[in-house]
Formats: structure tokens, C-alpha cells, sequence
């Protein structure tokens, strides 16, 4: 009998995934015996960004039963389906005391053993509890795997990588040696190197020369010591993304201050004492969408945004671009479920029948007059949905003219209040189905990406994620609630949109050029993740690969890893190195989450799958990888 020997590197919620999927798949390997080695320094199944030693305070964006691990019978894959449960359900198979092997944090730790007690299915559960989640499912999967085979958890660095003719050496930090058959990176989101972005490194000098200033870098906000910051200190704000929604959890609710409803229902903050002052802006002015609470009438199914489609305009075409002949059908697709629902639920705010409105829509394209004359013959302007008003919200008079800074503190406001109203409230389901539409576009968009031109794939990468994160991927409405408190109570000021952040060396002082003018604080806060890409990472294993030209980078400029569409990665030269894979937030090529909704066929299930199935039949010669490539263009993978 032979062995096979797969180390993966990186051990978070995409390798537990894979493993999964290889359990699954296991008859694939006959006559084999079967290693697999795990290199991570966090918890196995959780990694670093869901480990559990973080705040308590930190709560997923997806609710509790919007999220699962299992490939269940919904996703179309060539592996079995092995369902299992979701957050929601797992929780209350434990207060079932149907778990047996529910991890022991649960019932040592009193906050986890409240949140269990009563988190509800519509509830966002915190990443601690999800952190046990992720680890539950990886020693599931561990135990699966039975002798001879190995699964072995390395809890150290993988600092270098050093190919052979058949075998390959992992070394890790601690000097131990893994021996390889294949090599999975998958170290998901990096660390930026010190030097890396110029612009940081001169804040950060400015602010390392004088005692009175301070300056946070752009980085994950759990791994940020605020010790420095104290109480009254005004301190810049760049960025209201999900980041800025962490900072202000740790700054205020995190020193100690509580929010309390008042008669009217709003949320009042009581101060700890401890607050700094928080004088927030960024390029669009405003937070993301918040999460929506109403549900839909009517089941999605898709329209425009087609395989047949696509194909369509490949032959047509040629190679697409996004903009040009992808992004209007997500637009007009997303729009008719969003229309759809309006004429369904919501008949006050449209004149005439869908099926007449249904008619003519479809004969037009989504930029184009008569588009925008059907719409405004059949629905009120209130509740027209134009994309370009959705990324940019706030109203910014052009050319720009001066703006008093309560103006813009008003604005922010106002759009937050507004935009609660509509997602915070069962009465507005068109929103949801405008989350749902532009969720199933996320979904559907691997099938499109070899067809997109580099160019296409480009404006892809550079624009659509944030778009999507921006509209779709939220913060849960009470966390707006609570931004809305803390402005309140003085706390928290919006400096509106188009805001660019520096340093003022006449003044000392950090600056914050807005509409109203020039603002200065002693603290900058970027809060963002940091722009990451393997030039620019101090992962010390894909320094050395890039350094020899076992990596490189894709073209087009996102700086990701550059792999074939089998997920092998392709070095100097266009080198393919069939033995090394490559997947996860790093890597090219469209990639989806970790984790997803249950019963919905979402990618990163059917993605695993088709990476475990390849890693399983991998041949011993090169004349064998037409089957491995087969796999892939059956699966249509994204990766």
C-alpha cells in the first residue's frame, strides 16, 4: 500500500472545509494511505480570525442560522452530501443535550453558556461562539479520518517550503520538517510587512516622534492595543466599514460603557468614563447598509444572470468585460426581484400590473432610457432602485462647494436614521430582495470569471467587493443603533463624505480634510484591513516562495497569488507546479467565504469539493492531470 502525504497551510474554516470534503471523498484513494498535516498557529478550524480568545463583545454579521459548514443536498458537487447542522441548530441541539461531544468551553465559560441559552435562529451569534462552532466541526472532521490514516495538527509556522523530485519539505518555526506529496496554501487573510505602504510608514513616524500624537495603522481591530488612547483624546476616524464597527464596540462598550432603551425606544449610552472622542469619514461618508430584518414573498429564481446568458455573450463577444456586459445583467437581474416584490408586497408605491411592468422589462437592458422610462411611468421616485445612488448615498452638490461641518454631521445622520428605517423593519421587503439578488449574483459569479477578459477580471476584483460588502455584507441593525447613540451623547462625529486623512506639519497634528474644511486631532485610526498581497506580506513562507519564484503574482495589479484554474500555483516563467495549490483571500481568481448559508448551493461548498476531489486524484505521472482537469470544468470551479 501506498501513502499520500497533503499538508495544508493554514488551518482555519477553508481547510476544515477541504478536509471535510476529502472524508467524503475518501474512496477516490484506493490502496493509499492517507496523511494529511494541519500548520497553524491559532486553533485548528477557527485560525486566527475566529479564534476564541477574543472579545466577547464581537458579533458575526451573518445571523445564527445563516451559518453552516456542511455540504448539505443543495449544492451540486460530484462528492456525497453529509449534512449536518447549522450555528442555529447546533446551539439548540446542545441545550437538547444532544451533542455529546459539544466543546467543554461551553459549559466551563458563563457568557458562552448564556449566549447558548438563548440565542435565537434570527440572533447574530459572537465570534467566540462561532469560533466553537468552527472547532467542533474540525475535531468532527478529524475523527473521521480512521486508521491508517493520519490527520496530524501542527501548532507552529510554516516558514519555508523546499521543493524535491517527488516529496517536498515543509519547515516550520520550531524546526520540525514535514514531508509533502502536495502543499495546500491556504493561510488566508495576511499580515502586511512593516514597510510595506509608504503612506502608513510616514504617519507612523510622525507619530512615533512626539508624545502627544498617535497613530493606528491600517489591521485587524482585535489585534489593536488601545492602551494609548485615553479617555477625552480626540482621535481621527478613516473608515466606517465593518472595521469601524469593531473599533467602536472596543472603545466604548468595551471600556465599560452600556447602552439602555429609553421610553421612546431609541438607545441612550451611559458613559464609563473612559471615552475618547471619534471624528469619523471616509470616501462614501457613511457606514455599511445595515442588515435587513423583513422577508421575501416570493422565491428567487434566476433570471437574466444566466449560464445561458453568459454563454451568449461569450460567443458574441469574446472575451467580456465586467462592466461592459456582466455587471448590467446583475443590475437588471437584481432589479426584478427588487421590482417584483415592490408590485407583490408593497402596491401602494407602484402604479399599474407586474405582468404589464414584467412585459416590458424584459425587453430592455438595464442602461437604457427606456428602462428608465418604464420605471418612472410604474413607480413612485421614492422607490426607484438606481445602483449608483445605493454605492454613493449622501447627496454631494457638484462642483463641490463648502459645507458647514454640522451640515455634514447631519447628513450622516440622517442617512443612517433613514436607512434603518427601511432595512429595520418587515415593512420594506424590497430591500431584502435586493439583498438576495445581489447575494445570488455573488454566488453565481465564479461560473463567469474564466470567460472575463484580464481586464474584465480587474475591474471584478478591484470593484465588486466592495461594492457587495458595502450593500450586502453589513453590520446588524443594533450596531447602528448604537452608532446612533454614541453621536448622541457626543462621542462619535461624522465628517461626511469625500474626506481624505494626513498629517499636518505646520500643526502637529493629524488632519482631516473634509467638504467644511481642514479638521486636526493628535490620533489617526485607519479603520480598515489592511491592503494585502504576497509582495507585500511578512508571511515568512511566501516571502521565501516569492523570492524564488515559486509564486508570483496574477496580472492586473490585485497583487494575489497567480493560479490555474485547478488551483495549482504557477511560479517565474509561467511555471505550473502541479504539486502546489493554492486558495483562500490571498490567491487570484474569484473567491468566495469560508462558510455559508445552509441549503443554498453556495460556492465554497462545491469549491471545496472540487479542490478535495483533485488533491484526491492527483496522479503520480504527468499524463494523468487531464483527469483532474475534467473535475474542474465539471465543477466550474472559482478558485
Amino acid at each position: 500500500m501506498t501513502e499520500q502525504h497533503i499538508v495544508f497551510i493554514g488551518g482555519g474554516p477553508r481547510t476544515a472545509m477541504i478536509l471535510e470534503r476529502i472524508s467524503a471523498n475518501r474512496s477516490l484513494l484506493e490502496d493509499t494511505t492517507l496523511h494529511l498535516h494541519v500548520v497553524d498557529p491559532f486553533p485548528a478550524g477557527a485560525g486566527r480570525i475566529w479564534r476564541e480568545d477574543q472579545s466577547p463583545l464581537l458579533k458575526l454579521n451573518s445571523r445564527a442560522a445563516d451559518v453552516s459548514m456542511f455540504t448539505d443536498d443543495s449544492v451540486q458537487c460530484l462528492g456525497p452530501a453529509r449534512p449536518g447542522p447549522a450555528l442555529d441548530q447546533w446551539v439548540q441541539l446542545i441545550r437538547d443535550g444532544q451533542l455529546p461531544d459539544a466543546p467543554a468551553l461551553l459549559d466551563t465559560d458563563p457568557l458562552l453558556r448564556a449566549e447558548v441559552a438563548h440565542l435565537a435562529p434570527g440572533d447574530f451569534p459572537t465570534r467566540r461562539l462561532q469560533s466553537c462552532y468552527l472547532r467542533w466541526f474540525f475535531a468532527r472532521v478529524q475523527a473521521s479520518f480512521t486508521a491508517p490514516d493520519t490527520i496530524e495538527v501542527h501548532q507552529d509556522t510554516a516558514v519555508d517550503l523546499l521543493p524535491g523530485q517527488r516529496t517536498h519539505r515543509v519547515i516550520l518555526a520550531s524546526g520540525k520538517e514535514i514531508l509533502a506529496d502536495q502543499v495546500v496554501l491556504v493561510q488566508g487573510h495576511l499580515d502586511v510587512a512593516s514597510d510595506a505602504d509608504e503612506r502608513s510608514v510616514q504617519l507612523a513616524a510622525h507619530a512615533a516622534g512626539a508624545d502627544h500624537l498617535g497613530y493606528i495603522a491600517p489591521c485587524y481591530t482585535n489585534d489593536i492595543d488601545f492602551h494609548e488612547l485615553s479617555a477625552g483624546t480626540r482621535a481621527l476616524v478613516s473608515g466606517l466599514g465593518l472595521a469601524f464597527t469593531d473599533l467602536f464596540v472596543l472603545l466604548f462598550e468595551g471600556r465599560g460603557g452600556r447602552f439602555e432603551p429609553t421610553e421612546s425606544g431609541a438607545l441612550e449610552y451611559i458613559p464609563s468614563g473612559q471615552e475618547p472622542q471619534l471624528l469619523v469619514g471616509s470616501r462614501r461618508g457613511v457606514p455599511y447598509h445595515s442588515k435587513i430584518s423583513s422577508s421575501t414573498s416570493a422565491p428567487l429564481t434566476s433570471a437574466y444572470l444566466t449560464e445561458e446568458a453568459v454563454i451568449q455573450l461569450h460567443q458574441r463577444y469574446g472575451e467580456l468585460d465586467f462592466f461592459a456586459h456582466i455587471w448590467p445583467l446583475i443590475a437588471k437581474e437584481t432589479g426584478y426581484f427588487y421590482y417584483r416584490e415592490l408590485f407583490s408586497a408593497h402596491q401602494e408605491h407602484v402604479k399599474g400590473s407586474w405582468a404589464d411592468f414584467h412585459a416590458a422589462y424584459d425587453s430592455v437592458s438595464w442602461y437604457s432610457p427606456e428602462r428608465a422610462s418604464l420605471v418612472a411611468k410604474f413607480v413612485s421616485p421614492q422607490h426607484r432602485l438606481e445602483f449608483e445612488q445605493l454605492e454613493f448615498p449622501l447627496p454631494v452638490p457638484r462642483p463641490v462647494r463648502a459645507l458647514a461641518d454640522t451640515q455634514l454631521d447631519a447628513m450622516v445622520r440622517s442617512h443612517i436614521e433613514e436607512d434603518l428605517r427601511l432595512r429595520d423593519s418587515p415593512d420594506h421587503s424590497q430591500f431584502q430582495a435586493l439583498f438576495f439578488g445581489l447575494l445570488r449574483s455573488f454566488v453565481t459569479l465564479p461560473l463567469v470569471h474564466e470567460l472575463l477578459s484580464q481586464e474584465g477580471r480587474t475591474q471584478l476584483a478591484s470593484w465588486w467587493p466592495g461594492f457587495f460588502s458595502f450593500v450586502d455584507s453589513g453590520p446588524p441593525a443594533h450596531r447602528l443603533h448604537e452608532l446612533l447613540a454614541l453621536h448622541r451623547a457626543g462621542f462619535i462625529k461624522f465628517l461626511g463624505p469625500e474626506t481624505s486623512f494626513g498629517f499636518d506639519a505646520e500643526q502637529q497634528l493629524f488632519s482631516a480634510q473634509t467638504l467644511a474644511g481642514p479638521i486636526h486631532a493628535p490620533w489617526l485610526i485607519e479603520a480598515r484591513l489592511p491592503t494585502t498581497g504576497i509582495s507585500t506580506s511578512n508571511d515568512p513562507l511566501l516571502v521565501s516562495l516569492l523570492r524564488r519564484g515559486l509564486i508570483t503574482e496574477e496580472p492586473g495589479g490585485s497583487g494575489k497569488m497567480h493560479i490555474t484554474s485547478l488551483r495549482q500555483v504557477i511560479g517565474r516563467d509561467s511555471k505550473i507546479y502541479r504539486w502546489l495549490f493554492a486558495t483562500g483571500a490571498g490567491v487570484g481568481r474569484f473567491q468566495a467565504g469560508a462558510f455559508s448559508r445552509p441549503h443554498s448551493n453556495s460556492a465554497p461548498f462545491a469549491d471545496s469539493d472540487a479542490l478535495a476531489r483533485e488533491l484526491l486524484s492527483a496522479p503520480k505521472t504527468m499524463s494523468g492531470w487531464e483527469l483532474a482537469g475534467a473535475i474542474a470544468e465539471h465543477h466550474r470551479s472559482i478558485a
